[in-house]
């Protein structure tokens, strides 16, 4: 199964790498998840400032990365991780926003 950082690593908008705004975490009814999308949002925004993606292909690589490039503390990563390891179930794209929703809840 997928999880959020296979859709972060895979997913291009206009053939560029979405943007921190550009991810939506929804449970499965398209609720919008306000806490992990925040969280989300903050992974992203890190990892296109420390982080050149090409190199990363796990999880595990990217929390190393960001542990080595950033000042950022353990519990702060911790959360990141989590995160990132949400298993996915469903991906919608909303081309008016230029947004991906990221299913991580049964509907």
């Amino acid at each position: 199964m997928l999880n959020v950082f296979d859709i972060v690593k895979l997913t291009k908008i206009d053939h560029k790498e979405v943007d921190s705004n550009q991810v939506v975490v929804t449970d499965g009814n398209g609720k919008p998840n306000a806490i992990l999308t925040e969280l989300l949002n903050d992974v992203v925004g890190n990892m296109r400032i420390f982080i050149d993606m090409e190199n990363i292909y796990s999880v595990d690589d990217l929390m190393q990365a960001l542990a080595a490039h950033t000042p950022l503390p353990q519990d702060v990563l911790e959360e990141y991780e989590k995160v990132l390891r949400e298993p996915i179930y469903n991906i919608n794209f909303v081309p008016k926003r230029g947004q991906v929703e990221v299913v991580v809840g049964e509907g």
